[in-house]
């Protein structure tokens, strides 16, 4: 079965969640493998475990996190292939254009 293609509207949603600094560092910590709960995460960001959840939110809503509760914790991973996902198409066309097999697209302008 064929796994469907990101709409432009949830790749922008994607993009737009990692437009804060705060949301990069946390898809960094998360990126090197390991589940991390909310207190880890605020003491290695430097922020309050209130601004973590804030960021925890967005992060989930455009399907980059996962939480999960552990006990009395809250455990997150980072969900790196919706990122790739994200991205896709662009890599390929680049590694298609690498390899010679593509022609770079122009983009057409009209004047208004």
């Amino acid at each position: 079965m064929a796994k469907r293609r990101l709409s432009a509207g949830d790749r922008a949603k994607i993009f737009k969640a990692l437009a804060d600094p705060n949301r990069v560092a946390i898809v960094d910590l998360l990126s090197k493998g390991d589940s991390l709960c909310g207190t880890a995460l605020a003491e290695a960001l430097g922020i309050s475990t209130a601004l973590v959840c804030h960021h925890w939110d967005v992060l989930v809503d455009a399907g980059i996190l996962r939480k999960e509760r552990v006990g009395q914790l809250r455990m997150c991973t980072l969900d790196i292939d919706r990122i790739r996902e994200a991205t896709g198409s662009w890599e390929a066309s680049s590694s298609e254009r690498e390899a010679g097999k593509a022609k770079p697209k122009k983009a057409v302008v009209r004047a208004q």
